[in-house]
C-alpha cells in the first residue's frame, strides 16, 4: 500500500470522526443557545441589571448583533454526512469532479436504472437506484466524501489517491471551519464551563464583548 492510499485512509477516517463532531454540534446548538439565554437572564437578574439598560449602549458591536439575529443567522446545507458543499463555477470545483469523473462513471455502470432488472431483486433494484441518486447529488454539489463513500461500499476506488487527498484535505479544513465557528461561541463556552464562576465569567466576557461594559 503506498503512502498516497495510507494518507487517504486516513482523511476519510478524520473526515468520519469530524462530520460525527459537526452532527453532534448542530444538533444540540438550539437547546446550547436556549441554556445560554436563561443563564444569561439569571445572571442579570443576580446582578441588578436589565438586558434594556444594557442595550442603551448602542454599540457598533450590538447593532451588528441585532442585525445579525434579524437574518435569522447562517443556516448551513447539511446532509447526513455534513459535507462541505464547494460553488461548481469555482476553478476548485471543476478540478475536483475531473478528479472523480471514472469513480461516478463506475458507480453509475453498477448503479443506473437503465442497467438493473426490477424482476430479479427488487429490494436491490430500489438499494442501487437510491445509491445512483445520492451519487449523482454528491458528484453534481461537490461532496466529495459522500461520493467516496458509496464508491467504497460498491468496491470502487479513486483513479488518483494524490488528486483526491487534496480535496479531501479541504473538506476536512472547511468541516474544521465550521467546528470552530460554533466553538467559539458564548453559547458553546457556557456549555463546556462547569463551574459557577467559570459560567459567570462567560457571561461577563459576553456582557463586555456586546456592551463594553465590565461587570
Amino acid at each position: 500500500m503506498g503512502i498516497h492510499e495510507l494518507e487517504y485512509k486516513r482523511l476519510l477516517s478524520e473526515l468520519t470522526f469530524r462530520n460525527e463532531e459537526l452532527g453532534f454540534i448542530e444538533d444540540s446548538i438550539h437547546e446550547i443557545h436556549v441554556a445560554f439565554e436563561l443563564y444569561y437572564s439569571e445572571f442579570l437578574e443576580e446582578n441588578d441589571l436589565t438586558k434594556e439598560e444594557l442595550e442603551k449602549s448602542k454599540t457598533k458591536k450590538f447593532e451588528s448583533f441585532k442585525e445579525e439575529m434579524a437574518k435569522g443567522g447562517e443556516i448551513p446545507e447539511t446532509d447526513e454526512t455534513g459535507i462541505v458543499v464547494l460553488e461548481e463555477k469555482t476553478d476548485e470545483y471543476k478540478e475536483a469532479k475531473s478528479t472523480f469523473s471514472k469513480m461516478y462513471k463506475k458507480i453509475v455502470t453498477k448503479c443506473h436504472p437503465d442497467k438493473l432488472n426490477i424482476d430479479d431483486d427488487v429490494e436491490y433494484f430500489h438499494k442501487m437506484n437510491r445509491m445512483f441518486k445520492a451519487a449523482t447529488y454528491a458528484y453534481d454539489k461537490g461532496k466529495w466524501s459522500k461520493l467516496i463513500k458509496i464508491g467504497k461500499e460498491l468496491g470502487i476506488k479513486p483513479s488518483n489517491y494524490k488528486k483526491a487527498n487534496g480535496h479531501l484535505r479541504r473538506e476536512v479544513k472547511g468541516l474544521n471551519g465550521k467546528i470552530d465557528k460554533h466553538k467559539s461561541t458564548f453559547g458553546w463556552k457556557l456549555y463546556q464551563a462547569e463551574e459557577k464562576e467559570d459560567k459567570d465569567k462567560v457571561v461577563k466576557d459576553f456582557i463586555f464583548s456586546l456592551f463594553r461594559r465590565k461587570v
